[in-house]
């Protein structure tokens, strides 16, 4: 039997996610190694999005600082390696509440890099499994893992499951109390 994880899948693939979308990623592989998280994969376009200048861009800038992008190029380039340790995820978990805190009255984009992840994560806490690695590509994510009880296992989800998954969990968060009148208004 493996020891319960004393962190939780589903923020740590937020993040990464988070960091990805600065990047404009459109597929990625990301596998576990020596600890950390490293990912590889191709971008939609010669550069990174443009924002202002974000903790997220900065750090993005400082974790890719070996990719080099051709201005004149518009086509998508590949990244091997990207590195993400416990502190550069922490970093972009601070960074993402901060700025989900204005964006809380809107339901989140489906679609994006960081909600897929992010509900697989769910997934892997919930099935109380352990990540090896996964994949993104055309809209499928494949996630090879440990179950519970120790068995290897290869799944693949659209992102309709992984819509499914998100209604599921989103039945299970408790809503925010509502102030009730007193008997003097």
């Amino acid at each position: 039997m493996k020891p319960k994880p004393t962190f939780r899948y589903e923020n740590i693939l937020r993040a990464i996610g988070q960091g990805l979308e600065k990047l404009n990623v459109k597929s990625f592989r990301l596998e576990i190694s020596d600890g950390h998280y490293v990912v590889s994969g191709k971008c939609r376009d010669g550069k990174p999005t443009h924002a202002t200048k974000s903790v997220i861009k900065k750090a993005f800038l400082r974790l890719v600082q070996t990719v080099r992008w051709k201005k004149a190029a518009p086509e998508p380039f590949q990244f091997t390696g990207l590195r993400f340790t416990r502190r550069d995820i922490d970093l972009l978990d601070r960074t993402g509440k901060f700025l989900r805190l204005n964006l809380d009255r809107c339901p989140p984009n489906l679609h994006s890099i960081s909600h897929v992840l992010r509900m697989t994560g769910a997934y892997l806490d919930h099935a109380d499994g352990l990540l090896l690695k996964l994949s993104w590509r055309h809209g499928i994510l494949t996630l090879w893992s440990i179950n519970g009880l120790g068995a290897h296992s290869k799944e693949e989800f659209t992102l309709q499951e992984l819509y499914d998954l998100w209604v599921h969990q989103f039945k299970k968060r408790r809503l925010p109390r509502i102030l009730m009148p007193t008997g003097s208004d």
